[in-house]
């Protein structure tokens, strides 16, 4: 598991040696210059590698206005603030000690230093509140979670990799080579799915495509439109999506015999149970681990294929409002195939880590996972491009790790990893997003983190290199 670095800033004197013009800017060279000048006086050398990194510098954003008279526009007091990350010798604790034993051992560099505290006005954020609701861009999300990293790799595309969609349908035309295929449910057609008249929204199922696609485009999709915009017979619900898992795992396995769609399979569930009151009897499926479609859900990670699911979006502070009374908040909101242990699920924060406080909270249910959620990973962004193009929901979340698992699974497939071994990674590289104990509170809402695609594929390359 990954931490956020300390934050911490010191104040030196600009004394000789300083050039004013390195505080004049914000630039990745005044940065580089002011770490290697604190290093230097912390260690006694210049490092090629310092423990630490300049993360900002304060003293270029403030200035006087108007313009000084001449002669006092020289700063004497320079503000940097600092991210102590540590190494593989010291811990960034020791770091720090390090940098507080040299501010105090050496008034003529350093005036003195402080911790760097990050300020937020609250621990969660509700749609409701803003005045718009869309959060960020996809690069801020993306960036968030280390997709960049992931997509610098090689071969980190997704080639190979078959994920299924099993939601409210795929659009065929719209994807392209992409699509590979569905299942026709009930009287769905798969490849078929679009808009509702009147709206410029893009359909659920294309919305978990498109953030597939955006991490590993070259992903082989299939469509498996079995759920409703909203799941009012739970028993109705789940004998259809039993038959269509079963038929899923028939047609996969005969594939496989004929050397068909070879690769990996991932499949991504961005749905779960928001209201238990046509649930009869109560907690036979929710709460029951012997439940038909648990059991077969277990029996599709059996097989070695990974299954995501989506936590849902029914936490205590801005619930959907298809969520039912008794199915809000921490141990109440994530139920069924969402809670089991064998599945990957994943709970929603914003692009800068603040958790929304519309995402389901765990634990979940006892009896079939109570570690729950996995991880968070980023939703309510827009596209770079399309401002009207919304990704939200811990089901963009979903789609958004699907697409990390199916990045992983270009270079680690099943017979060397195990979809048991991928989730562990997962969680224990997830980063946790903020400082401090990590009380029951914070784990109920995050999991184990937030999601850190970079971390988890440093991880795998040295446990499976």
């Amino acid at each position: 598991m990954t931490q956020n670095p300390i934050r911490y800033y010191v104040v030196f004197k600009a004394n000789q040696g300083i050039r004013p013009d390195y505080f004049d800017k914000d630039d990745a060279k005044a940065d580089q210059w002011a770490t290697d000048f604190i290093a230097t006086h912390v260690y006694g050398r210049p490092m090629v590698d310092p423990p630490f990194r300049t993360r900002a510098r304060p003293s270029a954003k403030v200035s006087f206005s108007p313009e000084p008279p001449a002669g006092f526009d020289r700063i004497m007091e320079l503000v940097v603030a600092l991210d102590i990350t540590g190494n593989d010798r010291q811990s960034r604790e020791s770091v720090l000690d390090d940098i507080m034993r040299a501010v105090q051992d050496k008034p003529e560099v350093f005036i003195g230093g402080s911790p760097d505290l990050v300020f937020a006005s609250s621990d969660h954020w509700c749609v409701a509140d803003a005045a718009n609701p869309i959060f960020s861009v996809r690069s801020a999300a993306q960036r968030l979670i280390g997709i960049d990293f992931l997509s610098g790799q090689p071969g980190m595309t997704g080639d190979n990799v078959n994920v299924v969609v099993a939601d409210q349908g795929l659009n065929q035309q719209e994807l392209g080579a992409s699509y590979a295929g569905g299942w026709k449910v009930g009287n769905v057609n798969p490849g078929v799915a679009s808009p509702l008249p009147g709206s410029v929204s893009q359909p659920h199922g294309m919305m978990i495509a498109q953030n597939i696609l955006q991490v590993a485009p070259k992903v082989r999709l299939f469509d498996m439109p079995f759920v409703p915009s909203r799941i009012s017979n739970i028993q109705a619900f789940l004998s259809l999506a039993d038959a269509a898992f079963r038929r899923m795992l028939w047609d996969i396995a005969i594939w496989q015999g004929l050397g068909q769609h070879k690769g990996p399979w991932i499949v991504v569930n961005p749905w779960g149970i928001y209201d238990r009151r046509s649930e009869h009897p109560r907690g036979h499926y929710t709460e029951n681990p012997n439940s038909p479609f648990n059991l077969l859900v277990v029996a599709v990670v059996a097989q070695r294929i990974d299954v995501v699911f989506a936590a849902g979006n029914c936490g205590q502070f801005c619930p959907d409002n298809r969520c039912g009374g008794e199915s809000i908040g921490p141990s109440r909101s994530i139920w069924g195939a969402n809670s089991l242990k064998e599945v990957v699920t994943v709970g929603a924060v914003r692009a800068d880590d603040m958790w929304l406080g519309y995402s389901s909270q765990g634990p979940g249910q006892r009896l079939l996972g109570p570690d729950k959620p996995d991880f968070c990973a980023t939703s309510q962004f827009a596209e770079d491009d399309d401002a009207f193009t919304v990704n939200t929901g811990t089901s963009a979340a979903c789609g958004l790790t699907a697409g990390a698992v199916a990045a992983l699974r270009s270079r680690w497939n099943t017979a060397t990893v195990s979809p048991h071994q991928l989730r562990q990674t997962l969680n224990q590289t997830a980063r946790k997003p903020v400082a401090g104990p990590w009380t029951h509170s914070l784990k109920h809402r995050f999991g184990h983190g937030v999601l850190d695609a970079e971390a988890a594929f440093l991880s795998l390359s040295t446990q499976f290199p």
